[in-house]
């Protein structure tokens, strides 16, 4: 089991975030839009604030991180970013599971967006999450505590 460390970021790891969000999600994004730097760059930083990002670490090492808002009933996950050399080896499971624990405790479901390229779909499929609805680019994915 892989000990993970969970702090809320700083306005400087955001820099960070913005590079592992760049590797994660650009081909995803192209293969659905394009891929705009500019655009994507400017989005990122008007919708994902420090405020809302928790770093992952694993041996002081940032190996990802995750945007979480709470709304009035139910708890948002804007995104969820692991680096791609610690992914497949249970980072996202416990991550998700410590989601499933907030929901749980504050009694609210939670909710969150994939695109349709984004294999990440199938991982919150495994994990219990259902299909709220779609469109023709990202399913709305349910999980209800």
């Amino acid at each position: 089991m892989i000990t993970l460390h969970y702090k809320k970021a700083d306005p400087k790891d955001m820099d960070w975030a913005y590079q592992l969000f760049r590797t994660v999600m650009r081909q995803y994004i192209a293969d659905t839009w394009g891929w705009d730097e500019l655009f994507q760059r400017h989005s990122f930083e008007e919708n994902i604030p420090a405020s809302s990002f928790t770093m992952i670490s694993h041996n002081d090492q940032d190996i990802g991180g995750y945007s979480l808002k709470s709304e009035a009933d139910y708890l948002r996950l804007e995104m969820l970013l692991i680096h791609p050399d610690w992914q497949r080896n249970g980072v996202g499971t416990a991550v998700m599971e410590k989601l499933f624990s907030a929901s749980q405790q504050q009694r609210k479901v939670l909710r969150l967006n994939v695109l349709k390229a984004n294999p990440a779909y199938n991982f919150y499929l495994k994990l219990g999450l259902a299909i709220e609805s779609e469109d023709r680019y990202r399913y709305r994915m349910l999980y209800t505590p």
